[in-house]
């Protein structure tokens, strides 16, 4: 057959239907990106879908700081920011790189469609600060402060610490030698309050005075003090 004819044969089966050509179709997605900044600690992030499916930055191998992915679940969405303490939460939504708008709350929901384009910026401020005041009985002890997204503090007693974000804090002081280890304590800071955290340390004291030392002795110990309290009897028997 040459080759003006097979031309000729290809016409026609594109005519009559006979000759359909192979095509792959997509599946359609959406792209959402979130990023987070602060100039202090991140807090943490949760998309949810109106089908329950999640995604968060907890996830495996989800970037705390900044995150795409693709979404085949569209409809109602709802993006929850999570603070850390004392912070307070500004989130900038953009749609296909323009800036729709932005909200000075933790929490934004939308509706995704596919092909969508997504872009959240949430951003952390400390605007929520108040201050702490650390003593304990003895003096002089030890201590370390710790919440939720927040630095660590640590000192000696007495102690203030000022401008700390509000919230939950939890507050463990190290026992001087001879003195029971305290439980630790919660600390909750609130806005523009100061607060006190007293702790009082259990040092047992005998008569004259000095700390007991609470060692457990050894079973050699126990025979060896048996030994020479039976050997002090027989001395004042004679």
């Amino acid at each position: 057959m040459s080759t003006r004819s097979y031309g000729f044969f290809f016409t026609a089966l594109l005519l009559t239907g006979l000759f359909v050509p192979v095509s792959s179709h997509a599946v359609p997605q959406a792209s959402v990106t979130v990023e987070q900044v602060s100039g202090k600690s991140l807090g943490s992030w949760m998309l949810l879908s109106g089908n329950g499916t999640t995604h968060s930055s907890s996830d495996p191998g989800v970037s705390n700081a900044n995150y795409s992915f693709g979404l085949t679940d569209f409809g109602p969405v709802t993006l929850i920011a999570t603070p850390p303490n004392g912070m307070a939460t500004k989130i900038s939504i953009y749609r296909g790189g323009d800036l729709v708008k932005t909200i000075d709350l933790p929490q934004y929901s939308f509706t995704l469609y596919p092909n969508d384009t997504y872009r959240f910026l949430v951003q952390y401020s400390l605007s929520r600060l108040g201050t702490v005041g650390l003593t304990s009985d003895p003096s002089g002890v030890r201590f370390r402060m710790k919440g939720r997204g927040t630095r660590t503090y640590s000192g000696v007693t007495p102690f203030t610490v000022k401008n700390i974000p509000s919230g939950s804090y939890s507050v463990l002081m190290s026992a001087p030698e001879g003195c029971y280890q305290p439980r630790p304590h919660t600390a909750v800071i609130s806005p523009d309050t100061r607060i006190a955290v007293h702790v009082t340390i259990n040092c047992e004291k005998n008569q004259s005075g000095s700390t007991v030392q609470r060692i457990r002795p050894t079973k050699r110990a126990l025979t060896e003090y048996a030994e020479q309290r039976e050997f002090n009897d027989r001395g004042n028997r004679k």
